[in-house]
């Protein structure tokens, strides 16, 4: 805010300043229009001056009578009247000069003055002006700076609230899981205790309908596939122990469901993790595309230059052109970026990267993208993407998001269902017969 009212200050006083310059550059035009005109009127009077004849030389020259016995010496008396005759010969148009002379002086020296007060006045402005232009570039800077910072706030709070509601939801999934595996074991504590009469494919069938139940919640749950399919191979394993052709339809449909399990491609969750974890410390080692590397210049001149000077100098001229590299830019520069802000960068960059982990162990597909999208986006903006590390970043990240987090998973609930019916019929037939198969 500070800053902001130095820059609102800075500029009436600059405009003041340019003001009093005018001004000063007017009072310096009049004091030469002065001069000039002292100069005119000074050599004017000094025109006068020289061309009016003087009395006593046109006295001289009368008294001097070619018809005189005396050869042209003066009458008696002539010494006295040559005194008396004596007249300003042009000496009051002399002073007149000297003084408009030493006026035109003065007047040079107050304009040379005043021309140097104002050409100071000048640079002040000027230096007033880089002043204000660099204080309007820091303030667009610290407005970058402010955008980072709270780009990177609003990011540790997003991820606390992730962690926190995936947390919720983990212990939300294992309290429902835990109470539907205490239920399911009651109930089949309570129909062991019920059923004193029951043989022992009856275990095997309560067994098998456990594990395909176990294999549903498991898919479903924590979209482990592998784990289903296990759990689908031991129910198998359990109606095969029990021998009963009766149960080939449910068999049939438990192999359905291994089948639509296989299809499934494999999500290696822990690779992508990793891979992404990786990539947060290459990007530590990245050169943005404003960094200026030092060149080694090396001179092709050999020996001392010989010759005559131009052909030197033409040399040194041609050496200089190696020296000096010219780039035309099309669009306006961009202001280079701080070393408070490339950590800034840095640090936003890896947060994205951390929320596409947290998205992909989630498996939210839509999250996943769109933080590997802004983490690209960041890379290609601010990085140089003309070398070989930072394309093999985005190379990398591009297959990255191109991996598949959540693949579609099948329903095997047929089996489940299937053998729910066989067991259901076997205890219809049961208590309508009255005895057991």
């Amino acid at each position: 805010m500070n800053q902001h009212d130095n820059e609102s200050s800075d500029a009436p006083k600059a405009a003041t300043d340019a003001r009093r310059d005018d001004t000063a550059t007017q009072k310096a035009a009049s004091a030469n229009q002065a001069s000039s005109d002292a100069a005119k009127s000074a050599g004017k009077g000094k025109n006068k001056g020289g061309s009016k004849p003087s009395p006593g030389s046109s006295k001289t020259t009368g008294s001097k009578n070619p018809s005189s016995p005396s050869g042209g010496k003066p009458p008696e008396g002539g010494g006295k009247a040559a005194p008396q005759s004596k007249t300003p010969t042009g000496g009051g148009g002399g002073g007149k000069a000297t003084l408009a002379i030493a006026l035109a002086v003065i007047v040079a020296l107050a304009l040379v003055l005043l021309a140097w007060q104002g050409w100071q006045r000048l640079e002040q402005q000027q230096q007033r002006l880089e002043t204000l232009a660099s204080q309007a570039g820091d303030s667009a800077s610290q407005q970058r700076v402010d955008k980072l910072e709270s780009r990177l706030e609003r990011g540790e709070e997003d991820r606390d609230q992730a962690l926190d509601d995936t947390l919720d939801s983990l212990r939300s999934e294992f309290s429902d899981y835990r109470q539907s595996v205490d239920e399911t074991l009651d109930k089949v504590l309570t129909q062991l205790s019920q059923e004193q009469d029951t043989d022992e494919r009856d275990w095997l069938h309560a067994e098998a309908a456990y594990l395909l139940r176990l294999a549903n919640q498991r898919l479903q749950l924590e979209g482990d596939v592998q784990g289903a399919a296990a759990l689908l191979r031991s129910a198998d394993q359990r109606l095969k122990e029990a021998d009963n052709p009766a149960l080939t339809s449910v068999r049939r449909e438990i192999a359905s469901d291994l089948a639509a399990l296989d299809a499934v491609p494999e999500v290696d969750l822990t690779g992508l993790y990793l891979a992404l974890d990786a990539q947060q410390e290459r990007i530590k080692s990245l050169h943005l595309n404003q960094d200026v590397e030092a060149q080694k210049v090396e001179s092709g001149m050999e020996e001392a230059p010989t010759g005559t000077f131009q052909r030197q100098l033409a040399r040194f001229g041609e050496e200089l052109k190696d020296l000096v590299v010219i780039r035309n830019h099309d669009e306006a520069l961009e202001t280079l970026i701080t070393p408070q802000q490339e950590s800034y960068l840095r640090q936003s960059l890896q947060m994205i990267l951390e929320q596409a982990q947290l998205a992909q162990l989630k498996q939210d597909k839509t999250l996943y993208e769109t933080s590997i999208d802004d983490a690209l986006e960041l890379l290609n903006a601010y990085f140089d993407t003309d070398r070989a590390d930072t394309q093999s970043v985005i190379s990398r990240l591009e297959e990255l998001k191109q991996a598949q987090i959540k693949p579609d998973l099948p329903d095997i609930s047929g089996s489940q269902q299937a053998l729910a019916e066989f067991i259901d019929k076997r205890f219809e037939t049961r208590r309508s017969s009255g005895g057991g198969e």
